[in-house]
């Protein structure tokens, strides 16, 4: 579901505009086509300046992929399956950079298994490309600044050609007034609004602070129509037909979806927390014992049921009483299709206030650890995946529900990913192609089990 399906024209005034925030949220824009046609000039297949969850990951070379044990997981041994591929320029930076995550699909046996679920971050500084990056954003910012100067030239051509139709007879006109034919009624200039503007100023946009794009692109007119996320993060930059990188490992693959970002915004409130709905089976009065029935705390924004599960009331009370997860639950109801959010140098939303990972962020400074391959740096939050992703990688849907598959299924509430503030490569870690792949800092908030 798009940010433009949940906030339609006719509801923009539900929106409270006192509510600010710099995170990006990361909708589910269209599925993946697996299959290539070589005679279709417009690919379906993803570029590496897409963003998407699931399918097969795009490495930044053909012949440049992760070491193995980057896509392996550490508690069963089995190759991982994509979760999530970022593409994730820096301001300034003249090289691409893409984050990955990937989770094993053996949730049976690795859920909430320490290594099930990793993060790394792919760089490309081969020269050719840094210098075809340079040429781009170089013809991007001509492109723009053409486009603005032939508005510009129209804008002054219909009011000259207005001022023609509609002026009095010049016997009784001014004289002054007459001998400007650019002149109005006040004596003030009809095109200072637009002259006065810096044409080499990018355009104001929701997107000005989108790390996915380049920062000296400028951003064009926005169109009814809603963009992709590839089209924000390659804003003005001529789109390359898809190729399959095949890697030299086989690697299972969830569905795929293309993704595009949108500023988060927020809804003016007008009902109680979705968790009022489960404080009745705090305060009723159970007049018998009911059978033992055991499941999972699955996405507060999905709409899969799991009734039939019948919850411990103590463990259901402590989730009420968690704040964190209280927080998360009323912050992610004001953008349900969200499968990402985006928020370099911020703080993650996080999905429970209990664990290890919520000690790590909470009381002051954040305690993630230092990259090692970077120690006199530190670590910042860069991005986190939603439980809303859960339910398009596993392709779950309302009318096809079944408890076995909630339980047997991925368990996960969020995944926090931190980089490396300086966003450092060991010169030894790049290959003969200048690519080197990176591990990050990666947690893992699980479901809790009532």
């Amino acid at each position: 579901m798009s940010s433009h399906d949940e906030y339609s024209s006719d509801e923009e005034e539900l929106v409270d505009k006192n509510q600010k925030s710099d995170v990006l949220l990361g909708f589910v824009d269209a599925p993946i086509v697996e299959e290539e046609d070589e005679n279709d000039d417009e690919s379906d297949l993803p570029t590496i300046e897409d963003t998407f969850i699931g399918s097969k990951p795009l490495w930044l070379h053909p012949e440049s992929i992760p070491d193995e044990k980057l896509v392996t997981c550490d508690n069963c041994g089995k190759k991982m399956a994509l979760l999530l591929q970022a593409y994730s320029p820096l301001d300034g930076k003249l090289y691409d950079r893409v984050l990955y995550i990937f989770g094993c699909k053996n949730t049976a046996q690795c859920s909430k298994k320490k290594g099930s679920i990793k993060a790394f971050r792919g760089i490309s500084k081969d020269a050719e490309r840094i210098a075809q990056i340079k040429q781009e954003q170089d013809e991007a910012v001509q492109k723009d600044l053409d486009e603005k100067l032939q508005l510009d030239n129209k804008k002054k051509f219909n009011i000259e050609l207005t001022k023609d139709l509609f002026s009095t007879d010049k016997s009784t006109t001014n004289s002054s007034k007459a001998s400007n034919p650019f002149g109005s009624s006040t004596g003030s200039n009809p095109f200072a609004s637009s002259t006065s503007q810096n044409p080499f100023a990018p355009k104001q946009s929701p997107f000005d602070a989108n790390p996915f794009g380049k920062k000296e692109e400028p951003k064009k007119e926005e169109k009814p129509a809603k963009q992709s996320y590839a089209e924000i993060a390659s804003k003005n930059i001529p789109k390359k037909k898809g190729k399959s990188n095949k890697s030299q490992y086989e690697l299972p693959a969830y569905a795929g979806s293309f993704l595009y970002v949108d500023k988060e915004t927020f809804k003016k409130e007008a009902a109680d927390p979705e968790l009022e709905k489960y404080k009745h089976l705090i305060d009723m009065d159970v007049n018998k014992e009911d059978g033992q029935g055991s499941g999972s705390r699955r996405d507060s924004t999905s709409s899969v049921s799991a009734s039939g599960i019948d919850p411990n009331r103590a463990k259901i009370s402590n989730m009420l009483d968690d704040k964190y997860f209280e927080n998360f639950s009323n912050t992610v109801k004001h953008n349900p299709g969200q499968v990402l959010r985006y928020n370099l140098g911020g703080t993650p939303l996080l999905y429970s206030g209990r664990d290890d990972i919520a000690k790590k962020f909470l009381g002051g400074a954040f305690n993630v650890p230092k990259p090692g391959f970077n120690p006199s740096s530190e670590r910042q939050f860069e991005i986190q995946l939603m439980p809303k992703a859960i339910i398009d990688l596993e392709n779950i849907k309302d009318d096809e529900v079944n408890i076995a598959d909630i339980l047997n299924g991925m368990s996960w509430g969020t995944i926090i990913v931190c980089t490396d503030v300086e966003d450092y490569v060991p010169e030894d870690s790049l290959d003969s192609n200048r690519v080197a792949y990176i591990e990050e800092w990666c947690g893992v908030q699980w479901e809790e089990s009532v």
